[in-house]
């Protein structure tokens, strides 16, 4: 199989608009500045694969030949995401198992652990989300930005940022559609609204690409712009990105502030920080990223009349450089600890890598504690995310003539999904840390730590998940219960879907969700119900009801969009049928999933034969458009969807049964009628390659290699302990040394 693919970066954009009015500006030119990311941002992707990659053969020999070109075609087109958080998981259910496949010069397996080995921790805990480069939260989501604000007058009296340079880095894709509608708060226009005191401006210094000022005096001072007000309530966050000459960590600044009717400053007002403040410095912009959590502090409230830093221990004649100062929200994603945990599993399971485990579960433990602590996980037996603006409301109100009252710095998107402001009680996040607690469990079996209390709490978080998220009326899951006791239902497939994959649905509302998905049964006030559902045949809809109005306050026009025509109203995301397929293994059977891989298959060959997935969407045959390197649509495939290449596991995790937990491999069969006997050479296990076939009653092992240290293979409570190379039967090998 040969995709028609184009390389590029890896950036996981909705459909948001830059533009400071929202869509009012054209969609071709903000797209055109997501494609430059894009291709600015990335090196190509570097996969490939070795004659002696992993392959799948079946009875079935051209099923057999699908699933080993889909394997191999997603993973050598795959782009670069580099060491982003969002996909961690993805990949490492696609290529941990994969033998003979190379990241560059490195095996995948390597390559995961040294992303695994490197994600970022803040001091509290939390797992960095690690995107591209943006005015806004490093930890978190690279937008909304501060101009998105989507009122008469802009951001103007609510947020404001200042550009002290002239050439944005690749990943800026606000900035030229941002300095168009506001070009004093750009370049030299920017440094002239400020008040300098103790400091002498020599003007913007393009090799830093920042503002330059000497140190004229004592105390020297940055004061903004008078008349810029901001609302305290839109601004909990204000980052300053500068450098000073010399030792930067022996100055001490401060951030002060004014408030409405103050006529003087006060050290009540006042916070400190340094050069190691949050964020460290930033080799990609050569700066220190101080981001200071105003929304902490009682004194910040109401309006904010204006702003001033003070540079204390800056000496005269040192030089003070400053690239950025702007205000932004709260970006995180509560959900990325879920992620790094599960990952980390997944590579060690796969790999048994005793030292990465050792070096790993320290780390893992405080993602973990976090989640409990930070996410109420401990307390409620679900995650309440009650961060700043993480409130599950929607970002505006469709009044009845259909104009929109904005809501504007409620709703944060919490994953994925960015445009949907899944927060406060989530099932989504809930749902996968019910996940990260069996992981750690396992993790902990191995390492003697106490897997029993986390196996408890996993199964009170189920049993909470059940009562408290899943609408007996509707017959699932609903996404989110908002801070105003609000629940919000879009038939959202991925939630549900995933809930069943990962355990937290108990049978009954796994059985019920499955009738919804498998168009057995409709839902009252769906958009989307019956056959429908798989319309556009890849996998089911991310959602089977129309949403025009529970969205971030930046994503301002959906109703400009069909339903369908965006992967998160209605469209499909290809990667994730891993999880409809799987869901369908658990709760109808082999023979039920079987059926639904083969349709995706005939789709993908329709489509390959066409002249692949860009031809075909392009030229209309797909029913919607697919979104992508530089494109918004309706379904998701390639670019930025990394995810994709998730789908081909069903064969070893569903159908084969293979499920190693930390311990030893595992193997218990789900195989369909038309398929049953299934053969995978060159599996990965402990960096042993080995050919296994299944059968509902006998496996064979092939092993390839003298393990560094024996393992064990359980099927059918039988045991076989592997110590070295040669062939391995189970039932009737069990036990006896191997057939050679």
């Amino acid at each position: 199989m040969v995709q028609t693919l184009l390389k590029s970066s890896a950036v996981k954009e909705g459909g948001h608009s830059c533009s400071p009015r929202g869509l009012e500006r054209p969609r071709a030119v903000y797209m055109a500045y997501i494609f430059s990311l894009l291709v600015s941002l990335s090196a190509f992707g570097q996969g490939s694969v070795d004659d002696d990659v992993t392959r799948f053969e079946f009875s079935d020999a051209a099923a057999s030949t699908w699933v080993n070109g889909y394997i191999d075609s997603f993973f050598t087109n795959r782009v670069n995401i580099e060491n982003t958080i969002f996909p961690r998981e993805y990949l490492a259910l696609s290529d941990a198992w994969l033998n003979g496949a190379k990241w560059g010069a490195r095996s995948i397996q390597e390559q995961h652990r040294i992303v695994l080995s490197e994600q970022g921790l803040a001091n509290d805990g939390y797992v960095l989300t690690q995107q591209h480069g943006a005015s806004s939260h490093d930890h978190g989501w690279p937008f909304p930005h501060w101009v998105q604000v989507p009122y008469k007058n802009g951001f103007r009296g609510t947020t404001a940022g200042w550009h002290f340079y002239d050439e944005p880095k690749g990943w800026e894709i606000c900035y030229a559609p941002a300095r168009g509608a506001a070009p004093e708060h750009f370049g030299e226009a920017a440094s002239k609204t400020w008040t300098l005191d103790d400091l002498a401006s020599e003007g913007i210094f393009e090799e830093r690409h920042a503002w330059k000022l000497k140190v004229s005096g004592k105390l020297p001072t940055l004061t903004s712009p008078e008349g810029v007000e901001l609302d305290s309530f839109n601004c909990p966050f204000i980052q300053i990105r500068w450098h000073a000459e010399g030792n930067a960590y022996s100055v001490r600044p401060v951030l002060e502030w004014k408030c409405e009717g103050d006529t003087d400053w006060s050290d009540k007002r006042r916070m400190e920080f340094s050069a190691d403040t949050i964020e460290p410095y930033s080799s990609d912009t050569g700066m220190f990223h101080s981001i200071l959590s105003l929304h902490e502090r009682p004194e910040w409230n109401g309006k904010i009349t204006r702003i001033r830093f003070r540079f204390g221990g800056l000496e005269k004649g040192r030089t003070l450089f400053v690239r950025s100062i702007f205000t932004h929200w709260d970006t995180r994603h509560l959900v990325n600890n879920s992620i790094y945990i599960k990952a980390a599993y997944e590579y060690f399971r796969w790999t048994g890598d005793a030292e990465f485990l050792k070096q790993q579960m320290p780390r893992l433990r405080t993602a973990m504690k976090y989640m409990m602590e930070e996410g109420n996980g401990r307390a409620l037996n679900h995650i309440r995310c009650t961060w700043h603006g993480h409130d599950g409301r929607p970002g505006y109100t469709v009044n009845a003539d259909g104009t929109k009252t904005f809501h504007v710095g409620h709703g944060k998107g919490g994953n994925y999904w960015d445009l949907l402001p899944f927060g406060w009680d989530d099932m989504y996040t809930t749902t996968h840390y019910y996940a990260a607690l069996l992981a750690m469990a396992e993790l902990e079996d191995v390492t003697g730590g106490d897997a029993q209390a986390l196996r408890m709490h996993a199964g009170a978080v189920k049993k909470t998940a059940n009562e408290k998220f899943f609408d007996n009326k509707a017959g699932r899951f609903v996404g989110t219960i908002d801070a105003d006791g609000i629940p919000h239902d879009y038939g959202f497939t991925f939630v549900n879907l995933e809930a069943i994959h990962y355990g937290i649905a108990n049978d009954a509302n796994a059985k019920r969700i499955m009738e919804w998905i498998g168009g057995k049964r409709s839902v009252e006030g769906d958009t989307s119900t019956g056959a429908d559902i798989y319309t556009y045949r890849l996998a089911p809809r991310a959602t089977t009801k129309r949403n025009v109005e529970w969205y971030s306050f930046a994503w301002t026009g959906p109703e400009t969009l069909p339903f369908g025509g965006q992967v998160q109203d209605g469209g499909a995301v290809l990667g994730f049928s891993f999880y409809d397929v799987m869901s369908r293994i658990k709760t109808l059977g082999a023979d039920n999933a079987w059926e639904r891989l083969m349709e995706i298959r005939a789709w993908d060959e329709e489509v390959q034969a066409y002249g692949g997935y860009r031809k075909y969407y392009g030229d209309g045959k797909g029913g919607t458009t697919l979104q992508g390197g530089g494109t918004a649509g309706g379904v998701g495939i390639d670019f930025e969807f990394t995810e994709s290449s998730m789908l081909s596991a069903v064969v070893p995790f569903g159908f084969m049964g293979l499920r190693p937990d930390g311990q030893m491999l595992n193997i218990e069969p789900n195989l369909p009628k038309d398929c049953p006997q299934m053969t995978v050479r060159n599996l990965l296990y402990q960096g042993v390659p080995m050919d296994v076939t299944v059968s509902e009653s006998s496996i064979k092992l092939v092993v390839k290699s003298e393990p560094a240290t024996s393992f064990k293979i359980k099927f059918r409570n039988e045991e076989l302990h592997i110590k070295g190379a040669g062939t391995f039967l189970s039932p009737s090998g069990a036990g006896k040394p191997p057939l050679r």
